[in-house]
């Protein structure tokens, strides 16, 4: 069972566990939410003092069982470093060229591979592993005070 310590001054939340990493799975579900749709879903019951179950704003099914705007949602379970590619990532590692390190070459064929069997499901959801050289520009931007 994890243990949950939740702040509510930043939305940050820390999980403990003693199960493996490698066991760690995130369900992640996007649904864009206007205020045309959000106006016809009024929440049915206050799970606690603040909270409104997320099924509440899902809209119901039309008599066929298709969800009106069903291209409006997305949804994936992720794994611990599991790599989903965004389309800039589809789009650069298609050329061979942009293609530098052994980890480029094998995003390349995982990609091809992708590409022939029908291509990406995710279409918005995507993520970095630690081996990607994406790196965020404020973890490099330290400079201790009193030099310049």
């Amino acid at each position: 069972m994890a243990e949950a310590v939740w702040s509510t001054d930043t939305g940050e939340a820390v999980y403990r566990s003693r199960d493996p990493v490698r066991n760690l799975r995130l369900r992640v579900h996007l649904q864009r939410i206007t205020s045309s749709n959000f106006l016809h879903y009024q929440p049915a019951a206050q799970l606690g003092k603040d909270l409104i179950d997320l099924a509440t704003f899902r809209p119901p099914p039309t008599a066929s069982g298709h969800r009106p705007d069903e291209d409006e949602e997305e949804e994936v379970v992720i794994g611990w470093q599991e790599k989903l590619f965004s389309q800039f990532e589809v789009d650069l590692y298609q050329n061979e060229a942009a293609c530098q390190s052994p980890l480029d070459h094998q995003y390349r064929q995982e990609i091809l591979k992708l590409e022939n069997s029908g291509g990406r499901k995710n279409r918005r959801i995507f993520t970095y592993t630690d081996s990607d050289r994406y790196t965020n520009l404020e973890e490099n931007t330290y400079v201790p005070s009193g030099i310049f």
